[in-house]
Order: structure tokens, then C-alpha cells, then sequence
């Protein structure tokens, strides 16, 4: 059977400064705090730079792990993800995230961004495709959203407090 290959994209803004979203997102320590679905997650090898994590997440009540490559670009505020194994997940997944600035916030004052996130998965032709969009949609909202509440307190918590 053949195979394809599909995307999503999921954005969001996020009434946080571009830098601090970025520097949670840069940090897979952070990770279980921010999408709700990671349990774990470490870097295991590498730099600030070109790294790989190891994730473990639960899914339909079951844990997985597994392992990402990630490229991060600090001057863009991007980060390239692809999945290196073991291979516990039914996909091959890739994808990125970008937060830049937004234009307009959603409250006066200090800047908020627009956060990106797109995932690239390889998927057999004919085999539970819309369950499979389904999946990766319902995860990236949950993430987004999950990133969006964790970058929003953490700014209060900052503009309160002092930075």
C-alpha cells in the first residue's frame, strides 16, 4: 500500500512576549507543564542548538515514549522536530514550531505572539487518514492552549513580581 504524507497547521496567540514563549518551548524540561499530554521529557543529547529529547506521553491511558531530533533557531524563534524512534508511535512525525510577534494583543500592554505549529506525519493511503487528522488536530489545540495558559501566568507572575 502506498503512503502519504499529511499536514496541519495549528496558531495561536498568546499575550506573552515572544522570548519567553520561546524559551519554554526551548526547554523540554518544561514540556509536562505546558501540553498536558507529556509526562516526561529530557534532553538526552546535544546543544542549545541541534538536540534530541526523549518524551514519554500518555495515550487512550496508555504511557509511550520515544525520542525527537530537534534544530532550534533562537534568531527566528523556531524549532524543527522530527521523530527518531524507538518507534513506538504509529506515525513518522515531523513539523516546527514558530512564535513571532503579533501585531495586535489581546490586552494592552506588553507584546503577545502568534504561535505556530505545524506537523508533518507519513500515513498509509486509505488506512484511518481522518482518524489520524483527527489525532494530531485534537493534540495540537490541546497543546496550544495548554502553552497559551502556562506563558500567560508565567507573564503575570513576572509583570506582578518584577522580572
Amino acid at each position: 500500500m502506498s503512503h502519504a504524507t499529511r499536514t496541519t497547521t495549528h496558531q495561536l496567540v498568546v499575550d506573552a512576549p515572544a522570548e519567553l514563549v520561546f524559551s519554554l518551548l526551548s526547554a523540554a524540561s518544561h514540556w509536562p507543564d505546558l501540553d498536558g499530554v507529556t509526562v516526561y521529557a529530557e534532553q538526552i543529547s546535544g546543544d542549545e542548538r541541534e538536540n534530541e529529547v526523549r518524551i514519554s506521553f500518555a495515550v487512550d491511558g496508555a504511557l509511550m515514549s520515544t525520542h525527537f531530533r530537534r534544530l532550534i533557531d533562537a534568531e527566528e524563534r523556531s524549532i524543527r522536530f522530527q521523530h527518531s524512534g524507538p518507534d513506538t508511535t504509529p506515525y513518522q512525525v515531523s513539523g516546527s514550531w514558530h512564535v513571532d510577534l503579533a501585531t495586535d494583543g489581546p490586552t494592552p500592554g506588553p507584546p503577545a505572539s502568534v504561535v505556530t505549529l505545524e506537523h508533518e506525519y507519513l500515513i498509509e493511503e486509505g488506512s484511518e487518514e481522518a482518524w489520524a487528522e483527527e489525532i494530531f488536530d485534537e493534540y495540537a489545540r490541546r497543546e496550544l492552549a495548554a502553552l497559551r495558559r502556562s506563558c500567560e501566568r508565567l507573564q503575570l507572575l513576572q509583570r506582578h513580581f518584577g522580572k
